[in-house]
């Protein structure tokens, strides 16, 4: 017994000691590299061939008055000749682990950078942030006022939903309007008596428009209580498109309106002011119908609308619904990336974002994003050296602000005393908020249109008796003032920009702006990121197209906030001087320093579900909630 166990024992020696000596040999000749791979995923921006600019192209005049007011221990500094350059580093996971988390509001993300060694900087998408909620609330209180007549004054005396009573009660008793009007009505909360062969019209239409949850869900700021999502499915309902084939129900109504002038009119006020708080109508309405032989081809020629149908609320147009509907008159986008196409469109020119005659606010709105994808048509081009990754992050941003701003038109489619010191030892951009001064700019504009436009067609001093909206209630100050202030801000937020960089401001004596207490509100609201609309969840959905071919409906979301790295240097030197009197002098580089900070940024995913479906925000969060990470939830919205 002991020999075979002395074999065994002497077997076990052995092959401990082989295994430790090829250790010692393995380790001697060999080693293990563990590396993180920094390169940002493969995504379809790649396709864009983004390049550095180059500091050559750059050649901002140099003004000798444009002093920066803020004090440089005890120096003046000019930024008017100087550039900087913008980058976005690449985040490391393994080091950075709060970087690639993605956040619900930018409350929470702010939260996250705030870490002593983080440099936190509000990005335009945070301030868009801001612009986002008092939009929503803006929207909903005014489409919440021209449903249901409270206060009576949008656009005029009367509400939509009594309009489509009166016509209805002007019909003839037999007309294949009333069952679509009694379901209109049915759907605002108004039931009517009909017979009950109509009733079951009536059941049918609210069926096959309940069946079609792309066109009856409510989506957006219209799950916020039951009066909205009536205003949702009544309005929607009634964009219904009836084309060449089927103009008795429109017919009919036209008649039954024009039997009354006073009625015609408010109809033509109300399609003028949604034409205006969102955009032109992309289809002819009742008052363009002609009821003799009414011919729909000559008639979208003559008013120059995009569709050949009629509806009695006809929805409004958009740059991108133009372009999708010359894109894909005949056939499927299968796997193209519509987001991507905008871009490369609006990039080469094709799409041309500029205002129109007639635009609405709408359109005022995504102009003020067009710089995110041209920054040189910004002022501020001259004074920024954008690397390949910054243009990325720019582009980013406009996938998601272009999301957020469609998504609220959902329904219907903003120097220190001189003393004597010793020079600072580094200068370094002092950035307040990120530099996209031109879209900052433009979208105060956006609010001056809307102020102008608003002013004109709300009789009296009724802005100033309607309250914004938000989930819950109604936000604390009402419109009139809200939309100066906001206004206000941005134009502050543009003007902050341009001192950041060293830019003239470009504010015209038409616009009529106390640029001071403009720059002041900005200051203030920057003071204290501490506002109520940055905790608000800010992931939202929105539908694009819908695809007959696969069965599908495209969209486009926001699913979360993430932290981004923004770094900042001086491309080309400021001039500094130590008083008034002293002469001005190049920054030496020794002395010039870079600026890292890190800004809160928007998530955007493009995605396919079947069937004309839609998400309403908060099937979307509690699937992002579930979900972490953008691949895991891009995965689940595809499944």
């Amino acid at each position: 017994m002991k020999k075979p166990l002395v074999w065994v024992f002497l077997l076990v020696i052995i092959a401990v000691g082989g295994y430790l000596g090829y250790r010692v040999w393995w380790n001697a000749f060999f080693f293990t590299v563990e590396r993180t791979d920094v390169n940002p995923a493969p995504d379809p921006l790649d396709d864009l061939k983004l390049v550095d600019d180059l500091l050559e192209d750059k050649n901002p005049e140099f003004d000798p008055q444009m002093v920066d007011r803020r004090d440089y221990e005890g120096w003046q500094i000019n930024k008017s000749a100087a550039v900087i350059r913008l980058d976005c580093p690449d985040i490391r996971p393994d080091r950075e682990e709060e970087m690639t988390e993605l956040y619900a509001s930018y409350a929470d993300a702010a939260e996250a950078a705030s870490k002593p060694w983080i440099n936190f900087l509000p990005s335009a998408n945070m301030l868009d942030g801001v612009a986002k909620q008092f939009d929503d609330g803006l929207y909903a209180a005014l489409d919440l006022a021209c449903f249901d007549g409270n206060p009576a004054c949008l656009p005029a005396p009367g509400s939509a939903v009594s309009f489509i009573q009166a016509v209805f009660e002007q019909l003839p008793p037999s007309s294949p309007a009333v069952p679509f009007l009694a379901a209109a009505l049915q759907l605002a909360g108004k039931p009517v008596d009909v017979n009950v062969d109509q009733q079951a019209e009536v059941d049918d239409w609210v069926s096959r428009f309940e069946a079609d949850a792309s066109q009856s869900k409510p989506i957006s700021f219209y799950t916020w209580s039951e009066d909205l999502t009536r205003v949702w499915k009544f309005f929607r309902f009634l964009q219904h498109p009836f084309v060449q084939t089927d103009l008795r129900i429109p017919i009919d109504i036209a008649l039954a309106m024009e039997s009354n002038e006073e009625r015609k009119q408010f109809y033509a006020d109300l399609i003028d002011f949604y034409s205006q708080l969102t955009n032109p109508p992309e289809s002819l309405n009742l008052i363009q119908l002609t009821t003799d032989g009414p011919n729909l081809q000559r008639l979208m020629e003559i008013h120059g609308v995009e569709q050949e149908e009629v509806c009695v609320f006809p929805p409004s147009t958009s740059r991108e619904t133009e372009l999708f509907n010359r894109m894909f008159a005949d056939g499927s986008p299968g796997q193209m990336n519509l987001m991507v196409e905008l871009i490369r469109r609006i990039r080469s020119d094709e799409v041309d974002l500029r205002p129109r005659k007639g635009s609405g606010w709408y359109d005022h709105q995504v102009y003020a994003l067009e710089t995110l994808l041209l920054p040189g048509r910004g002022a501020e081009n001259q004074k920024l050296l954008l690397t390949a990754k910054y243009k990325r992050r720019l582009i980013q941003a406009f996938q998601a602000l272009i999301t957020k701003r469609r998504e609220t038109h959902a329904r219907q489619l903003a120097v220190g005393d001189a003393t004597s010191a010793a020079p600072p030892k580094k200068i370094t951009p002092r950035l307040r908020i990120e530099p996209c001064a031109t879209c900052y700019l433009r979208t105060a504009r956006s609010y001056a249109f809307l102020e102008s436009f608003l002013t004109a067609a709300v009789d009296g001093d009724a802005l100033s008796q309607i309250h914004g909206l938000r989930e819950g209630g109604q936000r604390n100050s009402d419109l009139q003032s809200e939309l100066a202030a906001i206004k206000e801000l941005f134009y502050g937020f543009y003007l902050v920009s341009c001192e950041d960089i060293g830019m003239d401001p470009e504010i015209t004596d038409q616009e009529a702006v106390d640029q001071q207490a403009a720059y002041a509100a900005a200051e203030k609201w920057l003071s204290n990121l501490n506002h109520p609309d940055l905790a608000v969840d800010t992931r939202v959905s929105v539908p694009i197209l819908n695809d007959p071919v696969t069965n599908s409906t495209r969209l486009w979301a926001t699913i979360g906030i993430r932290l981004c790295k923004l770094d900042a240097e001086y491309a080309r030197a400021p001039m500094m001087r130590e008083n008034g009197q002293s002469e001005w002098q190049e920054v030496e580089d020794h002395r010039l320093g870079d600026a890292n900070y890190v800004i809160a940024v928007d998530e955007f995913a493009e995605f396919i579900l079947r069937g004309r479906q839609v998400l309403t925000r908060g099937e979307l969060r509690d699937l992002c909630d579930r979900h972490k990470t953008k691949s895991a939830i891009v995965q689940a919205l595809s499944n």
